[in-house]
């Protein structure tokens, strides 16, 4: 059974995963424990237009990948393919610099989390695995912020406007599912390692 993308719980959910493997990645990492654990001080912590690009775009990549495998097994994936574009009421050529980009920055991302787990596999001492983690990270920042740019110079203002609007009341306090803090150098679960 296909299950129609766009309800805001999977967003975030989805959202959320992508910033724990991100940080896992990048050698920051959560216990399964700490997860689990009613301690644990659940904090809403202002997100940046950036990442709230990145995760937006990341997302539609996810959804157009997924939509592919359906075309591939015979399935309708227009719903898939284009919900995000139509809940921002976009017309397939100002969506298409979107798509574009999403692609883009994907393949970037993933990129760098195979260098990122290379180095931890590689480095038996945190302290010389952590200044290459950092320059991994710092470059994930400006390959967020080079897509960033390429929207704004190919997509309307008026287009970006709406846009920006739209990513900022997904992850309104509303909308959004409060996230543990994630601390450095604890290990992450096992399903977040593989």
């Amino acid at each position: 059974m296909l299950r129609k993308p766009g309800h805001t719980a999977v967003f975030i959910g989805f959202a959320l995963m992508m910033c724990v493997l991100s940080h896992s990645a990048m050698g920051q990492t959560i216990s399964a424990q700490q997860l689990a654990s009613s301690k644990v001080h659940l904090q809403q912590r202002p997100v940046s237009l950036a990442h709230l690009y990145w995760h937006f775009l990341l997302y539609q990549n996810h959804l157009d990948t997924k939509a592919t495998d359906l075309g591939v097994q015979g399935k309708d994936s227009s719903p898939m393919h284009n919900h995000l574009q139509k809940k921002l009421g976009f017309s397939d050529a100002d969506y298409a610099p979107v798509r574009i980009s999403s692609f883009r920055l994907a393949a970037k991302a993933k990129a760098l989390d195979k260098q990122a787990a290379s180095i931890r596999a590689a480095s038996t001492s945190s302290s010389t695995s952590q200044p290459q983690l950092q320059a991994l990270a710092v470059q994930r920042e400006a390959d967020i912020n080079a897509e960033i740019s390429y929207l704004k110079q190919n997509v309307s203002p008026d287009k970006i406007k709406a846009f920006e609007a739209f990513l900022t009341q997904m992850f309104s306090p509303n909308n959004a599912i409060p996230r543990p803090s994630i601390p450095v150098g604890q290990q992450a679960p096992a399903a977040v390692q593989k």
